[in-house]
C-alpha cells in the first residue's frame, strides 16, 4: 500500500493560467480554492479565489488566458495537479480592503458539450474501437483518453458503423451494455467498470499519513477527511483502517430493509469492507494557502476482498 511520506506541514500549492505556450505563474499570491470531481459524465470544476493583484495583471489575465492549472501539496510529500481545466467566467470584487479576482473553470467541458463525431467503421468493430472514435473527437477539443478499462467480453458488429453524433452520446450509448461508467479527469476520459478500479497501490490514510477525523458510513458511501494527497485518483483505491470508522448498526440483513423516512424510502447503508479497501467515487478539495483549510473530503464504495470488486451495500 502506498503511504504518504514526509512532512504533511510544509504546505505546497501551485497556480498558473495559460494560454498556448504562455503561462503567468500566480502561485506567491494568497488564493483559495474549492475543487469538485466525480466518477461521473458531468464535467468536474473548480473556483479559485486570487487576492490582491494589480489591475494590470487582472486586465491581462482576463484577456490573454484561457487555462487554468492547480497542483497541491507539500514540500517533502506528495505534490501534483489536482485540476486542469478551461476558464469559464471571472469575477472580481473586494472583500474590506482587499481586491480579488474569482476564476470559474470546468474540466473537458468544450469537448464534453461540443465534440462532435462523424466517421464510419469497417466491419468487425468493438465498443472499443467506438469508444476510442469517439475519444479521438474530443481530442480536438483538448481532451485525450486516459484510463480506459472496457472488459473483454462484447460482441463484434458483422457490418459497418456509422458513428454520428455527440462524442458524449456515443460513449454513454456503450456505457450500460459493458457495466461501466466514464468520466473526465483533468483533460483526460477515463472508462472505469462498475464493479472495477484503477490500477495501482492504495493510498493508505492514517492518522499519520493524513486522516482528519473519522470515517462515516452513510447511505451514500463511506465519507473521509483527509489532507489533500494528490495520489488519491477518482476510480483509485484507499485503505483506512475498519477500527476507525463510525459505523451504524443495520438490523438483520435477511429481515426487510428498514424504512428510515417517508420521503427516502428503504435504509441502505454502504457496506463497509473486512480489509479496509474502498473505491473513490467523488473527491472535493478545498484549500487556502494563507488559512486552515488543505483538505479533500471523499465518497467511496468498499472493494470485495474476496471477489476484488466494488460492492455498493450488503
Amino acid at each position: 500500500m502506498a503511504a504518504m511520506s514526509g512532512k504533511l506541514y510544509d504546505r505546497r500549492a501551485s497556480l498558473m493560467v495559460v494560454q498556448g505556450e504562455k503561462a503567468l505563474d500566480l502561485s506567491d499570491m494568497r488564493f483559495r480554492f474549492s475543487v469538485k470531481q466525480e466518477d461521473a459524465e458531468s464535467p468536474g470544476n473548480a473556483e479559485i479565489r486570487v487576492w490582491n493583484l494589480s489591475e494590470s495583471t487582472v486586465k491581462s489575465i482576463r484577456g490573454e488566458y484561457s487555462r487554468v492549472v492547480l497542483q497541491a501539496g507539500y514540500q517533502e510529500a506528495p505534490f501534483g495537479v489536482i485540476f486542469d481545466g478551461t476558464i469559464k467566467q471571472y469575477r472580481i470584487g473586494r472583500e474590506g480592503t482587499d481586491s480579488y479576482l474569482d476564476i470559474l473553470a470546468a474540466d473537458g467541458d468544450e469537448a464534453y458539450n461540443f465534440a462532435f463525431c462523424s466517421r464510419t467503421l469497417a466491419a468487425g468493430s468493438s465498443a472499443g474501437d467506438r469508444i476510442a472514435a469517439a475519444i479521438q473527437t474530443m481530442s480536438t477539443a483538448g481532451v485525450t483518453g486516459g484510463d480506459v478499462l472496457i472488459p473483454s467480453t462484447g460482441g463484434i458488429l458483422p457490418r459497418g458503423k456509422v458513428l454520428f453524433g455527440m462524442a458524449k452520446a456515443i460513449i454513454r450509448s456503450e456505457m450500460p451494455a459493458l457495466q461501466t461508467t466514464w468520466s473526465i479527469q483533468n483533460g483526460k476520459v477515463n472508462v472505469i467498470p462498475l464493479t472495477g478500479y484503477l490500477p495501482g497501490e492504495a493510498v493508505v490514510l492514517n492518522s499519520l499519513s493524513g486522516l482528519i477525523g473519522r470515517p462515516e458510513q452513510t447511505i451514500d458511501g463511506l465519507k473521509v477527511r483527509c489532507l489533500i494527497n494528490p495520489r488519491i485518483r477518482i476510480g483509485g483505491l484507499i485503505k483506512v483502517d475498519n477500527k476507525s470508522i463510525n459505523q451504524t448498526v443495520q438490523q438483520n440483513p435477511d429481515a426487510a430493509p428498514l424504512a428510515y423516512n417517508q420521503y427516502a424510502g428503504l435504509q441502505q447503508l454502504a457496506s463497509v469492507t473486512a480489509d479496509g479497501i474502498y473505491r473513490v467515487y467523488v473527491a472535493e478539495y478545498t484549500g487556502d494557502t494563507r488559512g486552515q483549510e488543505w483538505y479533500v473530503d471523499l465518497t467511496c464504495l468498499t472493494v470485495d476482498p474476496v471477489t476484488q470488486t466494488v460492492k455498493a451495500y450488503g
